[in-house]
């Protein structure tokens, strides 16, 4: 069962052998793919080998990247997370586009709720801020179709 997450905060080759996940740095490590999870790579200074990615990804093990301020950037997944995934893949990209778009749309909106929950926490007006753009799917479905990303539509709500 895999339970561990794997942080490399820095210079490293990681690479594949016997199963293993091996990380040269400083020192030598040598981590068994069975127990790990999650990959999460916070220094932009990581070399990785094609071949472990693919062992990763056939284990289905995550593979999260950071940008050099650590935040993510992105995430390597496997296609095949369950038996039908491909299927779903396939319907997913011949979905017209007035759906895509409503799909989208539903889901920036979870996305921005998310967002204000969190909010309410530490800053109440943030929070009214993002609740009001909730409602307004128009301005929502705008912003989608310039091809914006979630965190410049938070901003953008927020300012």
């Amino acid at each position: 069962m895999s339970w561990r997450i794997v942080v490399i905060e820095s210079r490293a080759k990681l690479t594949y052998k016997n199963g293993y996940l091996i990380v040269r740095s400083d020192e030598v490590h040598m981590i068994h793919l069975s127990e790990i999870n999650t990959i999460l790579i916070s220094s932009t200074a990581v070399a990785i080998t094609s071949y472990l990615v693919n062992e990763l990804l056939s284990r289905k093990i995550k593979i999260v990247f950071c940008d050099e301020k650590r935040n993510p950037v992105g995430e390597v997944m496997s296609y095949y997370g369950c038996h039908n995934s491909s299927k779903r893949v396939r319907q997913q990209i011949n979905w017209d586009y007035d759906y895509a778009k409503e799909v989208w749309t539903a889901i920036i909106k979870e996305k921005i709720k998310n967002q204000a929950k969190l909010l309410e926490n530490y800053d109440e007006d943030g929070s009214k801020k993002l609740y009001k753009y909730v409602d307004r799917s128009d301005y929502l479905i705008r912003l989608i179709e310039k091809g914006m990303q979630l965190k410049y539509i938070l901003m953008i709500c927020l300012a």
